[in-house]
């Protein structure tokens, strides 16, 4: 039974529930009954979205799902130039071209026989589901009432493109095989495999709208089909949509059909088999990212050489993987733990922490300015803490660096506990405010506060990027604090302004009266920083502005520079707290223009972090992901609802329709973005994440 197949769908008088009993049990042992009830309820439609309508048409194969005559599930594909499946209405699928050799569920297309279908475009990740009933069968035509239709999201799916290439000699038919077993040449298949697709299915009458078939794509590294022996395999099962159909079927009926494709020679390999579900144990280690595993024992193995008229471009392995691959291409979403090397003191308040790798490899690369993702283990509290911190050090290889000021249960807890020789959970680092590399003008860093983390890091490595051959870049660095004991690396700032001639440093303490420690020189004034003292200190010239800082401190240099014609797109920022910068791209500018170069201040609420969305960010979601921030989603087309997030402030605008229903206050941030007013200018947004 496939997704769509197990799901209500809207508009249904009836009031059964939208899953099986033995889906039901799955999602119940996996933890996750009522989110998966809620997501399935609004996330399916009994029609086709024209989107999807589009989208299957545009496909050179579409994946299949069927049982033959005695029950058995087989997965399978059909085959041919973009338009040979199309939908004359939002009701009906039309499929033309035959089955192609060998296919297991040739004789069982039927009037009345129930079909799962995938629609998949490995090159752009994107994916589509169909489930229906037969309507009639004309010679190589079948046609399909749908029943249900559905999204899903891009997970575990490898890009790579088809091509089609001949057949061979008029009349030579593929040669197709029939075993009870794998012999050598599947078998190595099957190690290399890094993409698979499953049937299963529930026909009983009790399964109610959950009556139906179910095709599945899996996805990993090669490697992730372990072959036990010549009947037995066992694979992983990955965090997914959360509706464990395909489990559930198994739950019911543990027959399933498996269908690996030779992406070189365009062999088809159909196995069936019988799953067992594994729940845990030690055997779950040995396949990382696995949330459980499937066991299949083989029953009937079917070979169909060179059936497949496609020949594929070169494998572009999914981002959930990268963890898998060598060191120097680290997947962003994995966990994985670093050693404290050392643990430094800047002000009584802020605390550096150095991290190094706990193997010795090489760390991921960063750009001045990003954050590191830190779980921070609480005692009390439940699940870890996710914060973020700046890396307040340019790159390095071997060890990152955060400075951390006391003010919260997250940095608290990292004063009191963290130690040199213990570990911590930590995620690849990200976030869009970066240092621009590209530009020829001068650089302004103005910060206050904690706000000097990623100035620091942007300063050091423009310092560093400087070559004998080109021309040196003037860097002007701004910092507020109250005094000189309460201002991170302050002794570090003067001897780097000293000892770099396009250095001018200007550091300002806004209560020197209460400095018991602080010195007074050249490099320091009494008071806060304000245009004014820009205005003083920065000869004429044209600028790149960065800024970071608390929201009155942002608020009044932002206007204070638009206010003198500072060009907005030369203006980038970010905020530690909550934020309302709102940008003025300049009187006249359209949406167009606002959209292709300017900025709106987009502020997560939970994290109390503002960052700069750019349009090149992309959607909301996509911007949050880069940020390090937790937000739910699943098909990423504005269907399932699952992204639905609380707009605390502002205003979204969608890049194209939407079908999840959308409750006041919310908006579906996988398909929207910031939205920019009449007159041209962007709002601050505050999400509820």
């Amino acid at each position: 039974m496939s997704e769509t197949s197990s799901i209500k769908p809207s508009g249904s008088s009836t009031d059964a529930g939208p899953f099986h009993a033995a889906e039901i049990a799955v999602q119940r042992r996996a933890g996750v009954t009522d989110d998966a009830d809620r997501s399935g309820r609004r996330g399916i439609r009994r029609y086709m979205p024209e989107q999807h309508r589009q989208f299957f048409a545009e496909q050179p194969f579409m994946v299949f799902g069927g049982v033959d005559a005695s029950g058995q599930p087989w997965a399978t594909l059909r085959v041919g130039a973009p338009g040979f499946v199309s939908s004359p209405d939002a009701h009906t699928l039309r499929i033309e071209g035959g089955a192609l050799p060998g296919d297991p569920l040739a004789e069982s297309w039927h009037t009345g026989a129930l079909i799962g279908g995938l629609g998949l475009q490995p090159s752009t990740r994107r994916r589509n589901r169909v489930n229906g009933k037969v309507l009639s069968v004309n010679g190589d035509i079948v046609t399909l009432e749908v029943l249900q239709s559905f999204g899903n999201c891009a997970k575990y799916i490898q890009g790579r493109a088809p091509e089609f290439v001949a057949r061979g000699s008029a009349g030579a038919m593929p040669e197709v095989e029939y075993a009870v077993e794998l012999n050598a040449t599947d078998r190595a298949l099957l190690a290399r495999a890094d993409t698979f697709f499953i049937a299963s299915a529930n026909l009983t009458e009790e399964a109610n709208l959950a009556r139906g078939v179910d095709v599945s794509h899996r996805g990993g590294m090669p490697g992730f089909v372990r072959i036990d022996d010549a009947n037995t395999l066992t694979t992983p099962d990955f965090s997914g949509n959360r509706f464990f159909n395909t489990l559930g079927n198994l739950a019911h009926d543990p027959r399933a059909g498996l269908l690996f494709v030779d992406f070189e020679s365009g062999d088809l390999l159909y196995v069936a088999a019988r799953a067992e579900i594994i729940w845990e144990g030690q055997e779950l280690a040995e396949f990382p990212l696995a949330e459980r595993l499937v066991r299949f024992r083989i029953t009937e193995v079917r070979r169909s050489r060179a059936a497949l008229p496609f020949r594929w471009s070169a494998v572009d392995y999914a981002p959930q993987f990268p963890a898998l691959k060598p060191a120097q291409e680290p997947d962003s979403s994995v966990w994985r733990k670093l050693r404290v090397a050392a643990v430094h003191d800047e002000t009584p308040s802020i605390r550096s922490f150095y991290m190094e790798s706990i193997d010795d490899m090489p760390l991921p690369p960063f750009e001045p300015g990003q954050f590191l993702p830190i779980r921070v283990p609480v005692e009390g509290v439940g699940a870890p803490l996710v914060r973020t911190y700046t890396l307040s050090a340019s790159n390095d290889a071997r060890r990152y660096r955060i400075s951390v000021k006391r003010q919260g249960v997250a940095s608290n807890w990292l004063h009191d506990h963290l130690a040199v020789g213990m570990n911590i959970d930590t995620m690849t680092p990200r976030g869009a405010f970066t240092y621009d590399h590209s530009a020829t003008r001068a650089s302004v860093f103005i910060s206050a506060g904690i706000g000097i983390t990623p100035m620091l890091a942007m300063l050091q490595h423009a310092i560093a990027a400087r070559t004998t051959n080109a021309q040196t870049k003037p860097l002007y660095f701004f910092h507020g604090a109250r005094n000189g004991s309460e201002r991170p690396f302050s002794s570090y700032l003067k001897e780097l302004a000293s000892h770099h001639a396009n250095v001018s440093m200007h550091l300002f303490d806004s209560d020197r009266d209460n400095d018991s420690n602080g010195s007074v020189d050249s490099m320091t004034s009494s008071g806060r920083i304000d245009v004014a003292a820009l205005k003083r200190l920065l000869p004429f010239d044209d600028y790149d502005f960065y800024l970071c800082g608390p929201e009155a401190f942002m608020r009044d240099l932002y206007e204070g520079l638009r206010a003198l014609n500072v060009a907005d797109e030369r203006i980038r920022f970010e905020a530690f707290g909550p934020a309302s910068v709102k940008r003025a791209p300049g009187v006249g500018s359209s949406n167009a223009a606002t959209q292709q170069t300017g900025g709106v201040a987009v502020t997560f609420s939970r994290t109390q972090r503002t960052m700069q969305w750019l349009p090149k960010n992309g959607t909301l979601l996509e911007f949050a992901e880069a940020c390090g921030i937790d937000a739910p989603s699943s098909c990423r087309s504005g269907i399932c609802g699952t992204c639905s997030t609380r707009v605390l402030q502002g205003s979204v605008a969608y890049d194209g329709p939407t079908e999840a229903d959308i409750e006041p206050g919310n908006a579906l941030i996988c398909m929207s973005r910031p939205l920019v007013d009449e007159n041209g200018s962007p709002q601050a947004l505050t999400l509820d994440l």
